[in-house]
């Protein structure tokens, strides 16, 4: 979801691209960079989910004025990637959607709040949730940190969205979003379903991929 400049004042707008800036300076000092080098593939899926989710999000269409929605593909992303590398991949695509749309470079700190950092943060939390659980069914993953992991990032970027445009003063553009929640659900099913799609496939035919696949704890016994 991409917010127009416009909409955020800038006591918003700083603290956001502060956050976005420590955010990701952390990844990139703490991600597994020489795992990286060790496996040629692991690089190529972190500029190819790159270009996946850029492309995904250039399929965008606007419902209010200053308000882009899209599918996000975080999740699937994050699964892949792990939170670290999944964070760095997609604040790199999202500066380059936002200036690929004509928008100003000041929204992309909240672009990057509501695209990329909560998606992921709320998959890796699930992923986290499913492998304490006592069930170890391998459809608890595909389904659940997948098409669950989906629609439930879909939701919370949304409430996020709301959230944001509450803080920025835009009181009647809130009112409208929640006489209008209903048309929020209808993003969380194909947004799960994409998701779910990908990692199941994944998991199936490519589980070395999934960074976040525990196969000792699904697939033991």
């Amino acid at each position: 979801m991409t917010l127009s400049a416009q909409l955020i004042p800038a006591y918003l707008s700083l603290p956001l691209a502060v956050l976005m800036a420590l955010t990701c300076a952390a990844c990139l000092w703490s991600a597994n960079w020489r795992a990286l080098k060790q496996v040629p593939s692991r690089g190529h899926l972190l500029f190819g989910g790159a270009i996946a989710c850029l492309t995904l999000w250039l399929m965008s269409f606007s419902v209010i004025e200053g308000v882009r929605v899209h599918f996000l593909g975080v999740t699937a992303l994050t699964l892949v990637l792990g939170w670290r590398f999944a964070i760095v991949a997609g604040s790199a695509a999202v500066v380059i959607y936002t200036l690929a749309i004509g928008e100003s470079a000041t929204s992309i700190p909240v672009s990057w709040l509501l695209t990329v950092a909560v998606p992921a943060t709320v998959a890796r939390w699930l992923v986290h949730q499913l492998r304490n659980a006592r069930s170890q069914n391998l459809f608890i993953y595909m389904l659940g940190a997948g098409f669950g992991g989906g629609a439930l990032s879909s939701l919370a970027a949304t409430v996020a969205a709301v959230v944001v445009l509450w803080l920025a003063g835009q009181q009647t553009m809130v009112a409208l979003a929640l006489e209008n929640w209903p048309a929020a659900l209808l993003l969380l099913f194909p947004e799960g379903f994409i998701n779910g799609m990908i990692v199941s496939a994944l998991t199936v035919f490519y589980p070395d991929l999934l960074k976040t696949f525990d196969d000792e704890h699904y697939l033991a016994g």
